[in-house]
């Protein structure tokens, strides 16, 4: 390999490596602006003063919830919690989320500590 061939090898590397921060910075942004969106979003839940509820018959049982899947894929997460794929995807490369599994290539995250990270978010509180 002569030293042209070394140079530029030497400064794809460079690049390659500019590239990924700037991926990441943006990643970060992308990560910010979502935030400050939620928060703007959010508004308080305002309940009507005076209304009574209605009457529950005893006769009429209340059907069982079903039950709910012990792990879940990043689809199911990102359903539950109204977000999208790439979010939940984001959050696992910055393990900033909800705790995950992974088994051979497939990605899961257990029930419970969806919700226990889901519990621990500031914003929710």
């Amino acid at each position: 390999m002569d030293s042209n061939q070394a140079r530029i090898i030497e400064l794809l590397r460079e690049v390659h490596l500019i590239a990924f921060k700037e991926i990441e910075r943006l990643n970060m942004r992308i990560v910010e602006l979502e935030s400050q969106h939620r928060h703007s979003v959010e508004k308080p839940i305002v309940k009507p003063i005076g209304t009574i509820p209605p009457a529950i018959n005893p006769a009429t049982p209340i059907p069982p919830s079903p039950p709910k899947p012990e792990m879940l894929n990043e689809h199911q997460v990102a359903e539950y919690l109204n977000m999208s794929v790439a979010s939940v995807r984001r959050w696992r490369l910055f393990r900033k989320g909800p705790m995950f599994v992974k088994i051979g290539s497939a990605v899961r995250y257990k029930y419970g500590d969806l919700e226990t990270w889901l519990n621990s978010c500031p914003g929710l509180r």
